[in-house]
């Protein structure tokens, strides 16, 4: 994977180059085509992505309404409200750009990563924390537009 690809990468801001090579050792590096689908409202969560380059598009249902609430692109963060809710996905992410390449972490290696080295673990909490405030910032804007 190129350090370009992340340069931008929210999740990885206040770790230093050890804690990030720790992370990375843990993640997998994949490749997605326009229509794939990482996460579907409503089932549980497994997976953390961090988008590295292409284009997501998050929607989510409301009874018979499909709302798009918004389309993420590199160094963005898919599934980090389920994870900090240990619960299930909130919206559907689908791929809307050929390729999409994104580093996906399986959830409980992630937390137990985070458990076990209290330093990093603050860190990568505080940045999906600082992730999640972006987005909700973003949001009430657009439903004020």
């Amino acid at each position: 994977m190129a350090d370009r690809e992340l340069e931008d990468c929210f999740l990885l801001r206040g770790l230093n180059d050890a804690e990030v090579e720790k992370l990375l050792s843990i993640a997998k590096e994949r490749t997605y085509s326009k229509g794939d689908v990482l996460v579907k409202q409503g089932e549980a969560a497994s997976q953390l992505f961090v988008i590295l380059q292409g284009m997501v598009s998050v929607k989510t249902k409301y009874g018979d309404k499909v709302l798009d609430i918004v389309e993420l692109g590199p160094g963005q963060l898919v599934g980090e409200m389920a994870l900090v809710e240990n619960g299930v996905h909130s919206a559907t992410v689908e791929v809307v750009e050929t390729p999409t390449k994104a580093l996906v972490f399986d959830v409980d290696k992630f937390l137990a990563l985070c458990e076990a080295e209290p330093r990093m673990g603050y860190w990568l909490m505080r940045n999906i924390a600082s992730d999640i405030a972006f987005k909700i910032y973003h949001n009430n804007l657009k439903m004020l537009l």
